[in-house]
């Protein structure tokens, strides 16, 4: 990313950080928790307990748990009963501060939350923040995410970026580069420091979700069909202590959280290794974000 010009401004979007953000972080739940919540077996007041405990602790200064918590009031709770229902102001509360303190996948969020609520100019400025953190935007030029050195874009992001560029054109009747990138810079100007100092490309970072067992996907995953190779998908996987995977469960998709199962094949390849001893249950995440080249086969975009 080239030097941004320090604007003095903050960005407008970050005012409702809530002051309780700069207490001391508090303890909050973990991957056998979240997998437990995404369960719709799972007993509504138990749910409900742990939604709580996530939400103080965010309130508390926990980033990861904002980024779930956000990530939660974005979505919805597809559970009966529903015990979370969608909140737009809530999501935008609670992401946009996990934003701000280096959770990347939270940006996109936001891109995603703004282009729901009908504010594409908004929805541009968190899609090229996402892209500038990713490395794959040239803050000069909002419009061009330029050479990558490699890094190719994923597919994702250069939906996301289409889908926000026609609706700003559309609404807006252009795409208003000097505005994007005064305010890209203000943000970036106000809030680098912070988000360099916690930045974690997926979701929950290590500390939070748990020892971050590895996983990988099986042999013979290229050339799977996949439906939606454009959305972008989290997944919690329980494995058993053989490695074999027990369940996955889709935590949050982009753009859309009710097509998650189109990568649920996908999900479902992740194996771990052995566990030494009588180790249990053991977790991860798992983010699903194709590139080109990755799992080519029969496709349809949405």
């Amino acid at each position: 990313m080239t030097a941004p010009r320090i604007l003095s401004i903050l960005f407008a979007l970050l005012t409702l950080v809530p002051a309780a953000a700069t207490l001391a972080a508090r303890p909050a739940g973990h991957l056998p928790e979240l997998a437990q919540f995404l369960d719709r077996a799972t007993p509504a007041p138990r749910r409900q307990e742990l939604f709580t405990a996530w939400r103080e602790a965010a309130l508390g200064g926990d980033t990861d748990a904002q980024y779930v918590v956000g990530t939660i009031y974005r979505r919805g709770d597809n559970a009966e009963p529903p015990l979370v229902p969608r909140d737009a102001d809530q999501a935008r509360r609670f992401l946009s501060t996990a934003a701000g303190h280096g959770r990347l996948l939270a940006m996109a969020k936001m891109s995603e939350l703004e282009l729901t609520e009908d504010r594409p100019f908004e929805a541009m400025i968190w899609a090229q923040l996402y892209g500038v953190y990713r490395g794959w935007v040239r803050n000069e030029n909002p419009t061009d995410y330029g050479e990558h050195g490699g890094r190719e874009p994923t597919l994702y992001f250069e939906d996301l970026l289409g889908r926000v560029t026609e609706r700003m054109r559309q609404k807006l009747g252009s795409l208003k580069e000097p505005e994007v990138l005064q305010q890209v810079n203000a943000f970036v100007g106000a809030h680098d420091k912070d988000i360099r100092a916690d930045l974690w490309r997926d979701g929950v970072a290590p500390r939070w979700a748990g020892a971050g067992a590895k996983f990988k996907p099986r042999s013979g995953s290229r050339g799977l069909a996949i439906s939606l190779r454009q959305m972008l998908s989290e997944w919690v996987l329980d494995f058993n202590s053989d490695g074999s995977l027990r369940s996955a469960e889709a935590f949050d998709a982009m753009p859309n959280f009710v097509k998650a199962s189109s990568h649920h094949n996908l999900a479902s390849l992740s194996e771990m290794a052995p566990a030494a001893g009588a180790a249990g249950e053991r977790y991860a995440v798992q983010k699903i974000e194709l590139k080109k080249g990755d799992w080519i086969g029969p496709t349809r975009t949405h």
